[in-house]
Formats: C-alpha cells, structure tokens, sequence
C-alpha cells in the first residue's frame, strides 16, 4: 500500500504544480484520503479479476487498460471532483440527464 499512497501523493501534487496552483498541497489535503478509499476499492477488484477471469497473455492489457482509466479518474478528481468515485458517476448523471432534456433541434 506503501507504493499506492506515493502514486498518489506524487499524482495531485504534480498536477498542482503543472497548473501553476499557489497551494501544491491544498488539493492534496482535500482529496488524498477520499482518493486512497477510492483506490481500496478499486484495485483490488481490478485485481482479483485480473487474476481469476483474465486468461495470462491478457493481463498486462487489462491491467494497463484499467490504469488508464485510474488516471483519468484522478486527472478528473483534480479538475472538478472531490476524490470520490462517487462524484464521477453523479458527474456522468448529470450528463446523461441533460442530453434528455434538449428539446431537438430543427
């Protein structure tokens, strides 16, 4: 978990710094245990599937792929979200609901 907990240090304070914040740690006192607590919940059912579903010549793939998607989920966290996966799906909602509510267009 060691290792988890640098990554993600390391991830919100670079990205504070690349934009230029003021504070580099405001944005890791206010997301890092919500991130972490995302990142238990995360990983290790990445994981467990990874090792029980995922044929052997598959897995560095799928491992990757869900990489990717971690650090997307970490890039939004940054930007608008408050570290929680929570917020993802309320963002995504939101999203969906409104693509419902325009009138079509003629």
């Amino acid at each position: 978990m060691g290792l988890a907990n640098g990554g993600t240090v390391y991830k919100i304070t670079s990205m504070s710094i690349l934009q230029g914040k003021d504070d580099i740690f405001l944005d890791l006192k206010q997301k890092f245990w919500n991130t972490y607590k995302s990142g238990l919940m995360y990983w290790p059912f990445v994981q467990l599937t990874n090792f029980s579903l995922v044929p052997i010549q598959w897995r560095t793939a799928y491992t990757g792929l869900y990489g990717f998607l971690w650090a997307t989920f970490l890039c939004y966290s940054q930007q608008s979200g408050d570290g929680t996966l929570t917020s993802v799906f309320t963002f995504l909602h939101q999203k969906k609901a409104s693509e419902f509510e325009k009138p079509p267009e003629k």
